[in-house]
């Protein structure tokens, strides 16, 4: 398992497509982060101005808002990483060369998510030095930080584990990140149904298997068994479908 990993891993950084969607990422989160920050600082300066007793809670007006931006960014980005996992040893022929490995489809399967997963967390490790940039000026909640990382990392997880189970079921790369962008949507705004239905176990399921309701705890620097444990079900029950497409390919020939 651990050469299927690392042999994973080198191909996404000697390839330009990491460095691109990183680049991207740190990007446009330095943007919205620069943002949040010159709002923070046009608020507090009304609040001095007008010597108002009120103070500015940096949770709500920049962690929260900086977080839930990197997280519509992890949506877009996760498609990207996933989409070649299993689609490029389809379109290539090879995929069958896996099925040869003296390794389980689960063994294998598993070191393709975990390099997945890998990537991501490289990603979003760079952003720290936002936070390092935000410590000189303020000081953050960091029990919020981590917590508010934590749920990202679970939430990257979960999709990454619909972008592999996509990448299963086709040969061509767009078509499951395509797929992957999907899926990840539906499961986004499915919460927002729950209105439609209100009071009734209807509702509350909706609530429940949506992505973005789980998120939404660890941004407040909420960190619940129960959110982990949704997001880990979430990712292990797409991974269990993707080795029975697996072992579809594997009778198929």
């Amino acid at each position: 398992m651990r050469s299927v990993y690392f042999k994973e891993l080198s191909i996404y950084f000697s390839s330009p497509i990491f460095y691109v969607i990183a680049s991207i990422f740190i990007c446009i989160s330095g943007i919205f982060f620069y943002n949040a920050m010159v709002y923070v600082s046009l608020l507090a300066t009304k609040i001095a101005q007008y010597q108002m007793e009120t103070g500015v809670d940096m949770n709500e007006v920049l962690l929260r808002p900086v977080f839930s931006d990197m997280s519509m960014l992890i949506v877009f980005i996760v498609p990207i990483i996933s989409m070649r996992l299993y689609a490029e040893e389809s379109s290539l022929g090879t995929i069958e060369l896996l099925f040869t490995y003296p390794l389980s489809d689960l063994s294998v399967l598993v070191a393709k998510y975990l390099a997945g997963l890998t990537v991501l967390f490289c990603i979003l490790a760079i952003t720290s030095v936002l936070m390092a940039l935000m410590a000189v000026i303020a000081v953050p909640d960091w029990g919020v930080v981590f917590s508010s990382y934590i749920g990202l990392v679970l939430m990257g997880g979960a999709i990454l584990s619909l972008g592999v189970f996509a990448s299963s079921l086709t040969k061509n790369q767009i078509i499951a990140a395509a797929l992957t962008l999907g899926l990840v949507l539906g499961f986004w705004v499915i919460g927002w149904f729950a209105g439609a239905v209100p009071n009734t176990a209807a509702s509350e399921f909706l609530q429940e298997i949506s992505l973005i309701s789980h998120l939404s705890r660890f941004l407040k620097g909420m960190v619940t068994i129960k959110d982990i444990v949704f997001y880990v079900c979430f990712s292990v029950f797409f991974l269990a479908l993707t080795l029975r497409i697996l072992d579809s390919h594997r009778w198929r020939g």
